[in-house]
């Protein structure tokens, strides 16, 4: 025949007090006690094991005795009143010393949790990191548009002063050549030359909207009168006094 299982050992509210002092302080141990016989923790009253929907109206309380002993008591958690004034309330001793045990469950509940925080705050980094990163990429795009338009900018600048220069070299050179080819100074054989610079003027107004330059008049007066023209400040007091 096989043997009879053996009956678990046991131990009262303060006995189970104390297994857990040297590990936790006296009212976390009690604490303990009150989670682990609402957690499932068989409790026993006068030998008979107390209903689980009883146990989560129960707790533990740790009391210090006068003479510095620590003590525990089971009492109604919502101050019912009960028949008797004593109870003989007992724990299983091995669920007792099983609190003392590391809390394998929360230490990987809080190292998961702790991973957790690390990815989020890691997601958080990449994420900050891929902002900036966006951020420098539109800075150096906007920057990027300014240099070229500053650059076209430039160039159409260079342009023009190109075509200014080209065309002041050329009014030079057309002046020169004017000059080189005038023969400045009054004639008596042409008279009329302020008739004909003034006609001339009135001429170019018309047809062209603009009033006529000095060199401009020298020119005509010189296909009109066999290369001769007056000093182009002559013609210039002329144009002004036709002109006011």
């Amino acid at each position: 025949m096989s043997a009879k299982r053996s009956r678990p050992r046991r131990c009262s509210p303060t006995d189970a007090l104390n297994l857990l002092i040297p590990a936790f302080e006296p009212m976390e141990a009690a604490a303990k006690l009150t989670q682990a016989i609402h957690e499932g923790a068989r409790l026993y009253c006068d030998g008979v094991v107390v209903p689980a929907h009883f146990r989560k109206r129960l707790m533990v309380v740790a009391r210090l005795d006068p003479d510095g002993r620590w003590t525990a008591e089971i009492v109604s958690a919502v101050r019912e009143a009960w028949e008797k004034p004593f109870y003989q309330w007992e724990f299983e001793t091995e669920r007792v010393t099983a609190l003392l045990q590391p809390d394998t469950k929360a230490e990987a509940v809080q190292a998961a949790a702790a991973s957790a925080a690390q990815a989020a705050e890691a997601s958080a980094t990449s994420a900050a990191e891929a902002k900036a990163a966006r951020t420098e990429a539109e800075q150096a795009r906007s920057e990027l548009e300014r240099a070229r338009a500053e650059m076209q900018a430039a160039t159409e600048r260079m342009e023009m002063a190109e075509a200014r220069v080209n065309a002041a070299e050329a009014r030079v050179e057309a002046t020169i050549n004017n000059s080189q080819r005038r023969k400045p100074g009054p004639k008596p054989d042409y008279p009329l030359w302020r008739l004909q610079a003034a006609a001339f003027a009135l001429d170019c107004l018309e047809k062209k909207k603009r009033k006529p330059l000095a060199r401009d008049v020298a020119e005509h007066l010189q296909n009109k009168c066999n290369g001769w023209a007056p000093d182009e400040s002559e013609i210039g007091r002329l144009m002004r006094d036709l002109l006011r």
